[in-house]
């Protein structure tokens, strides 16, 4: 075998592990968003929001044995911590205002069922892209900077926002987002 033969073998090798990692990753976060919608239906206020915590870290936690870095727990609750503040309005006020609106009758209940899973799983969501995205390009759960990727978060959240409403709607979804480069491929 000459040496162009034994390259061009190896990038193929490495562009299906690519692949093979992209698909695993995409498929953890996606069930970890279900896991939180369904977090998201427990009756009880605030509760569902140690659910979803729950939920979230143990994803991040699949996400760094996927990439093969090591998780650290605080860290990561601080880094979720940082950026689930950037969608919630004034900083947990809305969402415990959501949590008591489930109480009231009738409304209460249809927000419950829609709203609640759609919040967590829609975070739960772009947390993965998020942490994803970071270790696809070399990151660490060390080096993750928050504040840096909240942007990035707060876009994420939209697209799950859009995904998760569809789902616990009973749609499908229709068009993926669109991503520049294979460091942001779909995770």
């Amino acid at each position: 075998m000459s040496e162009a033969e034994n390259v061009e073998e190896t990038e193929e090798v490495a562009v299906e592990e690519a692949a093979e990692l992209r698909a695993l990753v995409r498929g953890c976060i996606h069930r970890h968003a279900a896991y939180a919608a369904v977090g998201g239906l427990v009756p009880i206020p605030f509760l569902e929001m140690a659910t979803s915590s729950t939920i979230q870290l143990r994803m991040v936690a699949k996400l760094c044995d996927a990439y093969g870095i090591p998780f650290s727990e605080n860290a990561i609750k601080s880094s979720i911590s940082t950026l689930v503040a950037t969608v919630l309005p004034v900083t947990g006020v809305g969402y415990a205002t959501a949590s008591l609106i489930r109480r009231v009758p009738v409304v209460g209940t249809i927000f419950g069922v829609v709203a609640m899973p759609t919040f967590a799983a829609a975070c739960t969501y772009a947390l993965g892209r998020v942490f994803a995205w970071h270790f696809a390009k070399g990151g660490t759960v060390a080096n993750f900077d928050a504040d840096e990727a909240s942007e990035k978060f707060q876009d994420e959240f939209a697209e799950g926002k859009r995904k998760a409403s569809e789902f616990v709607k009973g749609g499908k979804t229709t068009t993926a987002k669109s991503t520049g480069g294979a460091a942001t491929a779909k995770a």
